[in-house]
Parts: C-alpha cells; structure tokens; sequence
C-alpha cells in the first residue's frame, strides 16, 4: 500500500507500526534504515532527523502524531505533527 497517512502512530511490534487517521483507519508501516524520522519535540528537537528508538519510544507514548509517507507499506518519511 502506498499513499501518505496523517494521524497517531502507534507501535506493533519491534520494525512495525500503524498510523491511524480520524475515523480510526489503520495502516500499517514499517520503516527502513534510510526512512527520514523528523521530529518536532515529542520524539526529538523541532526539524531534526530521529532514530527508529526515539520513534519507537515515543509511539509506544500512545500520543505520537504524524504525517507517514509510505510506498509499497515502507515508510518514506515520518514527520511528527506539533
């Protein structure tokens, strides 16, 4: 699946996530060493690139929302909404 999804990523299982958009439709993620994880406080500094620990920390928080672009079910780029 591809597309770019804005809502609250939650974590699955150790390299899988799912982000979850108003009406509570999930799509799950998995993200790559190249995938782009910007922060903007909750998972790290405002605009600077995270690491897969920080991302999943933060979504393990339950309250981690962000914007997942993802192609063929990789995420692309994760940026955290403020």
């Amino acid at each position: 699946m591809s597309g770019t999804w804005l809502g609250t990523v939650s974590y699955l299982a150790p390299g899988k996530y799912t982000v979850s958009d108003m009406k509570d439709t999930q799509q799950q993620f998995w993200p790559a060493e190249d995938t782009k994880i910007i922060g903007a406080g909750t998972m790290c500094a405002a605009g600077t690139q995270c690491t897969e620990a920080k991302l999943e920390a933060a979504a393990k928080g339950g309250k981690l929302a962000a914007t997942v672009l993802v192609t063929d079910g990789v995420a692309t780029t994760i940026t955290e909404e403020p």
